[in-house]
Parts: structure tokens; sequence; C-alpha cells
């Protein structure tokens, strides 16, 4: 059995190569483990979370019909529902894991400092993804289902919406980890809000990359995805200098 005050380290003090790899396995099992079993749950509940994720277009003045063009349209997105909804819910349980798997390779200030991580990585990335459902998303729905002026009757495939809805609330809620990201590594010693200062025109063309991935192709959707983004880098920015001070 490991005793846990050696950590993966074996009698003479080295690493225990063995050892760590069967904590590395286990970690990825009880993970896996962990994200299936939500996803099968919330597979049972896919018609609720569909209404949820369509409900940002009812009421549009010009709201589209959202449509199946294949017999497996609606398989697809069911399943691609229930996947997204599970890895949301799985998170803290998978982080729980991962943080299992690094506590005996820290030193006690560093494992206060990834215990608070932990908690506050699950609660941001849901305050972000509800934060986007209702703000991004609906602006950007509207903004695609309006552009024409009604010229035209949009019709948009089930699959399609829903790849786009998850990829963009994915990321906005994945964003609203950066403050928290750099605020870890600077009390690391690994970054400094002088360093990310100097990479901000790199990170501002890597914020508009990742937005024309995550939103239609078109500028102003873009945009929308980018701005707040920015936003949360420059966030990460103050939130480095305050951990450097706290230093």
């Amino acid at each position: 059995m490991r005793d846990s005050r050696r950590g993966f380290r074996a009698e003479d003090g080295g690493l225990d190569f063995w050892r760590h790899l069967d904590a590395l396995r286990r970690m990825l099992f009880w993970s896996v483990l962990g994200w299936v079993a939500c996803s099968i749950v919330a597979y049972e509940f896919w018609t609720e979370l569909w209404s949820i994720l369509e409900r940002p277009l009812q009421g549009l003045e010009n709201a589209p019909k959202v449509v199946v063009t294949n017999p497996t349209g609606v398989v697809s997105m069911s399943f691609q529902v229930a996947l997204a909804a599970g890895s949301f819910f799985a998170a803290p349980w998978v982080l729980w894991q991962i943080w299992r798997f690094l506590q005996p390779a820290l030193r006690p200030d560093e494992r206060s400092v990834a215990v608070w991580a932990v908690w506050w990585i699950s609660f941001l990335f849901a305050l972000g993804a509800v934060i986007g459902y209702y703000t991004i998303f609906p602006i950007t729905m509207r903004w695609l289902a309006g552009y024409g002026d009604g010229m035209f009757q949009q019709m948009w495939t089930v699959d399609q919406y829903t790849s786009m809805s998850v990829k963009l609330l994915g990321g906005f809620a994945a964003m609203f980890e950066f403050p928290l990201a750099t605020w870890v590594l600077a009390r690391m010693g690994l970054v400094d809000a002088r360093t990310l200062l100097r990479w901000s025109r790199g990170a501002i063309v890597l914020v508009f990359v990742i937005a024309a991935v995550l939103t239609p192709p078109d500028p102003v959707s873009q945009c929308i995805m980018a701005a707040p983004m920015l936003v949360l880098y420059f966030a990460g920015v103050a939130t480095a200098r305050l951990a450097r001070k706290a230093v």
C-alpha cells in the first residue's frame, strides 16, 4: 500500500515510476467513469436540455426554424447535448481526481493554492456558462436571426445549431477561468503582470482566432465573442498583479 507521506517516492527518495503510473491510471479511470455516469444521467433529460438550449430563439421577431435534414439528426443532437451536459456536471469530480493525483507532488503551500483553485475553477466555469447563456448567447442569436431584415425564412439544422451553441457557451465559460489561472501561475512565480502585458498583442490576435472558431463565420459574431474575452484577459493581468503583491 502506498505511504501517502512519501507520495510517489521510493524508499531511496527517488520517484517511483510504477507507483506514479498506477496513480495516473486510477485518476483517469475514475475521471472517465464520472464523466460517463453524468452523461448517461444527462441523456435521460436530453429533451429538457434541448428546450433550454433553444429558449433564446423563442420570442425573436424573425425567429429561425430549427429543422432536421437527415434521419440521424435528432439522435446526433441528443448525444451531443448529453455529452456536453455530462462534461459540465462531471467537471468538479474530474478536477477533484486531478487534485488527488497531484497532491503528493505538491508542497504544503502549493496544496493550499490548489485546493482553492479546484473550487474556484468549478464556480467560475458555471458562472461563465450562466452569464454567457443570458448575455452573449442571445445577443449572437438575435443578430444572426435578424440579419437580412426578414428577407428570408431562415432554417437552421438542429445539429449545426447545437454544435454552435455548445462551442459558444463552452468557450465563453472556459475564458472565465483565465483570471484564476493567471492568479495561480503568478502565486507560483511562473508569470507576472508585466509578462502578460508584453504578450497582449499576441493575445488579442489569439482571442480573435478563438472567437472565429467558436462562432459563425461573420465578423459581428466574432466581435461579440471576442470583446468579453479581451476583458477577461486584462482581468487576468490584474489578478496576476494582485497575486504577486500577496506573495
